[in-house]
């Protein structure tokens, strides 16, 4: 056999077997279709959907949800206040009537008492982002720990240590349910 034929056999073979891989997708596509099953090569004891537990405990970066989900297309002037805080804090509480733990942290100073201990705790500290992360690191399971933030930064730094990281509307979602 001379080189040329080898090499155009060899080609071919190529061709044909590229050619397999988009047919055969265009098979089960239209078998899906036609509504056959997909077809499976795990035993359906696997196939069951896999749920998450849900987090013994919320950790809200306090500002940053209310910025993105409370405040979102709205005026923001003024938006560091009480009423804003207070404001997410009644949406947090009612998650904590459903028997969560919710922890929701502030930048800046104490700007008055925490309240009386019903609802979700309210922390204030120079930096939320910081506080965050530390009280991750100091969770005896961080997987059960979701921390709400829209910060990109942040939420890589936390899930790093092994929290997960929930969006502020999800959040929010989750509290008026």
């Amino acid at each position: 056999m001379s080189p040329t034929l080898s090499f155009a056999g060899g080609v071919a073979r190529a061709l044909v077997l590229i050619a397999a891989f988009p047919a055969a997708g265009l098979a089960v596509r239209a078998g899906l279709q036609a509504g056959s099953a997909p077809p499976t090569h795990y035993p359906p004891s696997w196939m069951e959907e896999i749920r998450e537990e849900e987090p013994e405990l919320w950790l809200v970066d306090g500002f940053n949800v209310v910025q993105v989900a409370l405040l979102s297309g709205r005026d923001r002037d003024g938006w560091w206040n009480a009423a804003r805080r207070e404001e997410l804090l009644a949406q947090a509480a009612r998650l904590t009537q459903t028997g969560a733990q919710v922890e929701v942290v502030f930048d800046g100073a104490r700007a008055e008492p925490e309240g009386d201990g019903a609802g979700p705790r309210q922390v204030f500290a120079e930096s939320a982002d910081a506080w965050l992360v530390a009280r991750v690191r100091a969770a005896s399971d961080p997987a059960r720990v979701a921390v709400v933030t829209a910060d990109r930064r942040l939420a890589g730094r936390v899930r790093h240590h092994g929290a997960r990281v929930v969006g502020p509307g999800e959040f929010l979602r989750r509290c008026r349910a």
